[in-house]
């Protein structure tokens, strides 16, 4: 599992022109139990996270930001992470109604910042 992980974050912070040995050890913290889904770029300029702004990835796949930070790049690499809880899982956290199938919960990172987002397409 770390060396599935470790090449993708590598590729990224390369792609974005900082060393790997250089990634903030506190941010990656934040994808403990999380998955690489895709590796891909934004499309076009990125101008950085705000609270309901969209962003459009290569891939065709389309995120809506749950937090905000500026960071200004042009076709910036991204990394898709997610993490699926199940219906028992959320039942035992005292959810009372809960999918089926339980969620899934996304995080992008692009560049270096890791970003809270929810999928739209």
């Amino acid at each position: 599992m770390k060396r599935a992980l470790f090449l993708p974050l590598a590729l990224l912070f390369g792609l974005s022109g900082q060393a790997a040995d250089s990634i903030d050890v506190d941010k990656l913290a934040d994808l403990v139990g999380y998955t690489v889904l895709a590796a891909t770029n934004v499309k076009g300029s990125f101008e950085g996270a705000d609270y309901d702004k969209l962003v459009a990835l290569d891939t065709g796949l389309i995120f809506e930001f749950r937090t905000y930070h500026y960071h200004y790049a042009y076709h910036p690499a991204a990394i898709v992470f997610g993490k699926r809880t199940s219906a028992q899982e959320l039942r035992t956290l005292g959810l009372k109604t809960v999918p089926e199938d339980g969620i899934v919960t996304y995080k992008l990172i692009i560049d270096d910042e890791v970003y809270d987002v929810n999928r739209v397409k």
